[in-house]
């Protein structure tokens, strides 16, 4: 049997990526395994919205270099680095054998079959056509798998001044609303608990169908034409979360009480130059909203930190911001301009030292508000969905609430998949620890 060995960077659209062409791979014969000395087939699927992302694409690409391998194999290119560079990969690394951009990862199989000795493929275009971009893999989900992805479009008309997203996953296209559903109940037949709706800016989903359908109303009919017991998505933007969706967290079934919605930044200041289209009062005011159809509700969010212009006191704000709105918790990154993008033309002035510094302090402020937030859980009991064993080790397993608060404690690992009742006996920052109640 064939084998193929799969590298993933980036999002989690990149790790449903993955997922499709591992199932395309399946389906021909081909093997999984966890190491490409083993492999015949080594895809690289590559994240470029961060530099340090796109970088570390770029040394994963260079050391599978033919004098350096133990044993023929075929190198493949494929995500966003593919879609932003195109053939050029190949120009600067010959050993690359396919350079496959995310929406032909559906026909990743067809492209390696028809390599020869002295060819190579580039399809790193984008398509037009919805029905080809959304390939469906419920066919393919293992049957040990808990948690499930569904892409239900891809792409993004948002032009934050920052962010290449929109040049290397193509304008807004969303997917039918049948297949989705259709996808959906195939993989809770094959006994998925939880999914994750995919896509660059989930809600404005539907803008291409005109006004039969938009988020809210898929959301809606997948809690009612699904048995699915949760429904997670990401990520939306503020600026398209309307005030049906939020009220959707006060009545759906399976919509769980939790939010993963982008900030950036706490300076409106900032935030005009970043284009994001909103202020930090309009943000507030969705999290007022949130908070008062559905109290209980968890908040995630985004941060850049060193955005070109991020003065001492634009960091203030956001810092003053974090205590404000108490997220439960934040995903940082220093600015690191992207090619093609406007905020490259600006002035980097912020200081690699004072970018790391400030995100220091940042995570240091988050991670005290965290933990005081996890605090209040302790004595409650919790309804985890256990997702297998932790990585704590020691006979523990791992899972998580509705409200995607990560619990680890000790049970038997045949009950993956299962919703447990946990009762909550200490906090940490980014978990919680518990015992099996009941």
């Amino acid at each position: 049997m064939k084998k193929v060995y799969i590298k993933t960077f980036g999002c989690q659209m990149n790790e449903h990526d993955a997922e499709i062409m591992l199932s395309r791979m399946r389906s021909v014969g081909y093997q999984r395994v966890l190491t490409p000395d083993e492999a015949d087939v080594v895809l690289i699927n590559t994240c470029s919205v961060r530099d340090k992302a796109y970088q570390k694409a770029l040394s994963e690409i260079g050391r599978h270099r033919k004098n350096d391998r133990t044993h023929p194999m075929i190198l493949g290119v494929t995500g966003c680095v593919a879609s932003q560079e195109g053939a050029s990969i190949k120009d600067r690394y010959p050993h690359v054998d396919l350079v496959v951009g995310p929406d032909h990862i559906k026909d990743i199989d067809k492209y390696i079959s028809e390599l020869t000795d002295d060819s190579y493929v580039v399809a790193s275009h984008f398509l037009d056509k919805a029905a080809d971009q959304f390939p469906m893999v419920g066919d393919f989900i293992p049957e040990s798998s808990v948690k499930a992805y569904v892409t239900i479009m891809k792409g993004c008309n948002h032009v934050c001044s920052y962010c290449i997203v929109p040049s290397v996953r193509g304008p807004e296209v969303s997917r039918d609303p049948e297949a989705i559903i259709k996808e959906i109940n195939l993989l809770v037949e094959k006994g998925i608990k939880e999914v994750m709706l995919l896509g660059q800016n989930v809600n404005s989903y539907g803008r291409n169908f005109g006004s039969t359908i938009d988020f809210t109303d898929l959301v809606d009919r997948i809690d009612k034409e699904t048995p699915v017991q949760r429904l997670r998505f990401a990520s939306p933007h503020p600026t398209n979360l309307s005030q049906n969706l939020i009220e959707l967290y006060s009545t759906s079934r399976s919509l769980c009480p939790h939010i993963h919605l982008p900030l950036q930044s706490g300076s409106s200041e900032v935030l005009k130059k970043m284009r994001r289209s909103y202020t930090r009062e309009v943000y507030r005011k969705k999290i007022d909203q949130l908070r008062k159809v559905r109290p209980d509700v968890t908040v995630t969010s985004d941060i850049i930190v060193g955005f070109p212009g991020e003065t001492d006191a634009h960091f203030e704000e956001t810092l003053a911001y974090l205590k404000e709105i108490q997220f439960d918790n934040v995903y940082a990154f220093s600015y690191s301009p992207r090619p093609g993008t406007e905020a490259a033309q600006f002035h980097d002035d912020v200081p690699d030292t004072v970018k790391e510094e400030r995100l220091q302090i940042l995570f240091n402020l988050q991670r005290d508000i965290a933990y005081q937030k996890n605090l209040t859980r302790v004595g409650c009991t919790e309804e985890v969905l256990v997702e297998g064993e932790s990585r704590k080790g020691k006979g523990q397993l791992t899972g998580r609430t509705p409200h995607n608060r990560i619990v680890n404690f000790y049970g038997d690992p045949q009950n993956r998949g299962v919703i447990m009742n946990v009762k909550i006996k200490k906090a940490h920052p980014y978990s919680l620890s518990g015992e099996i109640h009941g």
